[in-house]
């Protein structure tokens, strides 16, 4: 990983003077990638009638975005960090060790800003996260169907038990309206 001095310009845009990407930005500019959706991009794995058709080098090259961005937010978390430490660190090379307030003024704003890149690597993980929780719920057909047929299942147990029930509440009925009306035709005669 190659180190830059502080409060010089980064790779992309953010806190202006610390450099690094900003809040859900991707890298390179690249859009998200998506998986089996139309916009998979150049040989993605769609096509324009939305019909799928798998295509590996696409998920691959999915994949590859995917691992880019990790080690983009990862870099970025440890630089920042490093930069932190860096900046915060006494320096007791120096004749006077106190720093004046400009000096303090300028290594808070550039703590601020590697602070700001940190949360918003943070937060750029945790969408991509989210991202691949949503493609393996989506995707995952085998377990939907097991989900699906587990449903059914518990659905025809429980139907099964209500007629049941119900044929037993008539039987129930039936029985105590011969009682009453034998009850009734005695007490007639």
């Amino acid at each position: 990983m190659a180190s830059r001095p502080i409060g010089a310009p980064g790779p992309g845009p953010g806190v202006p003077g610390v450099g690094g990407a900003g809040p859900g930005a991707n890298p390179q500019g690249a859009p998200p990638p998506t998986i089996g959706g139309i916009g998979a991009g150049p040989g993605g794995a769609a096509t324009a009638s939305g019909t799928r058709k798998p295509n590996l080098s696409a998920l691959q090259e999915i994949e590859e975005n995917y691992n880019k961005r990790l080690d983009l937010d990862i870099s970025q978390l440890l630089e920042s960090f490093g930069d932190i430490i860096k900046v915060a660190s006494i320096n007791y090379n120096e004749t006077s060790i106190s720093k004046d307030k400009y000096k303090l003024a300028q290594e808070s704003y550039q703590i601020q800003g590697r602070a700001t890149n940190i949360v918003s690597s943070a937060e750029s993980l945790l969408a991509m996260v989210t991202e691949l929780k949503q493609t393996l719920l989506l995707n995952d057909t085998t377990t939907l169907a097991q989900i699906a047929a587990t449903r059914q299942q518990e659905l025809a147990s429980r139907k099964t038990a209500v007629k049941q029930r119900v044929v037993g509440l008539k039987e129930e009925v039936d029985r105590t309206i011969w009682e009453l009306e034998k009850a009734c035709y005695e007490s007639l005669s």
